[in-house]
């Protein structure tokens, strides 16, 4: 029995990439992954609200990219509500938004205190809940799109000193799942990237450069990610090319959650 030609349309791929006459805000523009992630979306086209809490960076950011730049928390409904409703005056609509924001507490579990665990699952899951909440039906009203959150590897693998940090980022990744779901019959699509350690300018600062050079050692690739490799991911989960992503985290961890200790056991010939 011959099989019919398969004459299904072909679609613009390229176009399916562009954001052309979108607008998009980004939580934590001033730096590192934020930064590369605002210009990620200036480039494919979309007008960016770049957002921090410090104006100077968040301001240079937004010249950089032909954005908007605006100062303000996150973590505060009063700020996110007029963030929403600036945006909406400025440019009538919003079609997405990626959210950066994130700061690991390193402690011990039996050292953590009441005041540690508030203050981590504040910068960690707040703001998530927040835009969800405030930016999500903003988004589909203006006929529907993209929000990505960031999470981390910790979400789903136990780093030294970081159990209310990776509490945190499992709660991120499950609120996503949620936020999918609700959302999802009104065409806003919800997801998350979950980098490992990243070349971050905070990164930079706060590690030596051997432990980086140690670390970078355990990835299969030999090295550490870097914003721009982040940002790429967003840039994706933001577009057209990912219309049938919702409710998930990406990895961006250049395969280090696929290593096993017992290939670096083999490896010294144990």
């Amino acid at each position: 029995m011959s099989e019919e030609p398969d004459t299904a349309p072909v679609p613009d791929y390229r176009k399916m990439l562009s954001l052309e006459g979108k607008v998009f805000i980004v939580l934590g523009a001033g730096q590192g992954i934020g930064r590369q992630s605002a210009h990620a979306l200036a480039q494919a086209g979309a007008k960016v609200v770049c957002v921090g809490r410090r104006a100077e960076p968040t301001e240079a950011v937004a010249r950089q990219v032909g954005g908007h730049a605006f100062t303000g928390s996150a973590t505060r409904r009063e700020d996110v509500l007029r963030l929403r409703d600036e945006t909406l005056e400025r440019f009538a609509r919003i079609d997405g938004l990626v959210d950066i924001l994130g700061q690991p507490l390193h402690r011990a579990l039996t050292e953590t205190t009441d005041e540690d665990w508030d203050w981590q699952f504040e910068v960690g899951v707040r703001h998530v809940f927040l835009a969800a909440q405030i930016i999500g039906p903003a988004i589909a009203r203006s006929g529907g799109g993209s929000m990505v959150f960031v999470s981390s590897t910790s979400g789903q693998a136990i780093s030294h000193q970081r159990a209310a940090y990776a509490a945190s980022k499992a709660a991120l990744e499950q609120l996503v799942r949620a936020a999918a779901v609700e959302f999802g019959p009104m065409r806003v699509r919800v997801n998350a990237v979950a980098p490992g350690l990243v070349l971050t300018p905070r990164v930079k600062t706060t590690m030596k450069p051997e432990a980086l050079a140690w670390a970078a050692a355990h990835y299969p690739l030999g090295e550490l990610g870097t914003p721009p490799d982040i940002a790429s991911v967003i840039l994706f989960l933001s577009c057209g090319l990912s219309a049938h992503v919702n409710g998930q985290t990406l990895l961006a961890e250049g395969g280090s959650l696929s290593r096993s200790p017992v290939y670096d056991m083999h490896s010294i010939g144990r």
